[in-house]
């Protein structure tokens, strides 16, 4: 499916409220986005989350291949 960035940032942040996770995988076929796009798609939450609203962090689980989303200890 043909998206645009602020709909795939969207799309990736809904799946982690939903489910707290992320496969790369599963998006990537889900969604016509390259590898690159990703990447920076994972960034810009990552840098959504440390700057506005509630901490989170988005962490990859190498072992699992799964991006996923957790609270922040770090003080604000």
């Amino acid at each position: 499916m043909k998206v645009s960035k602020t709909q795939a940032v969207l799309i990736l942040y809904d799946q982690f409220l939903s489910k707290g996770e992320v496969r790369k995988k599963d998006i990537l076929q889900s969604i016509d986005m390259s590898d690159i796009s990703f990447k920076r798609y994972m960034s810009e939450l990552r840098c959504y989350f440390a700057n506005f609203g509630e901490r989170y962090e988005v962490l990859y689980d190498r072992k699992h291949d799964i991006y996923r989303m957790t609270k922040s200890k770090a003080p604000r």
